[in-house]
């Protein structure tokens, strides 16, 4: 009768421990990232570098620019990533120097204008220039960040997205302009 309790209790105790292994591989939860669009993605973060986000979603990974992600919902609190995030002071004045910049930074049109007027120059002009959160009125009026205005580590990452979006708009007025030249000379 003793041996009869015995393997019941090792079976007992066997089927417990699956059934907690179960339950920890069912019941395991995923970070859940939030693209700019609203699109959602369940996964792992894995890695938080450079204004990047490393995630891991269907066994594949993707580097995703801090400037389209719109929030990062971390599953695990205890996390060795999310704690790091936290902790990382520069990486999240980094991440809103960024967004800032691509959400907020505004006078698009002008940069267009200018290309167009002054093709190369405004290129140049653009270039060389350093853009900040309080040259653009609507990074003023919208952005939540205005408390990091003056830290260093956020103006940097601000500018570097600022210029970059600049440069851009100069390039497709000037690009704009060398088509209807082109256009306005084959119609000759």
């Amino acid at each position: 009768m003793l041996s009869f309790k015995k393997i019941n209790m090792k079976k007992i105790i066997f089927l417990f421990c699956i059934s907690l292994l179960t339950i920890s591989l069912f019941g395991k939860e995923e970070d859940i990232l939030t693209l700019t669009n609203q699109l959602k993605f369940k996964g792992k973060v894995i890695k938080i570098k450079d204004c990047k986000v490393k995630f891991s979603a269907g066994g594949k990974s993707y580097w995703v620019p801090a400037y389209d992600i719109y929030s990062i919902e971390f599953a695990n609190p205890e996390d060795e990533v999310y704690i790091n995030y936290i902790n990382q002071e520069q990486v999240n004045k980094c991440f809103s120097g960024t967004n800032d910049a691509d959400l907020y930074h505004g006078k698009a049109g002008f940069h267009v204008f200018m290309g167009v007027l002054f093709g190369p120059f405004a290129m140049i002009g653009a270039a060389v220039a350093t853009p900040t959160p309080h040259s653009g009125k609507n990074t003023m009026l919208l952005s939540k960040n205005q408390d990091l205005f003056s830290d260093p580590e956020y103006l940097s990452c601000y500018q570097k997205k600022a210029k970059i979006k600049n440069v851009t708009n100069v390039g497709l007025g000037w690009l704009g302009w060398l088509i209807l030249v082109l256009v306005v000379s084959a119609s000759y």
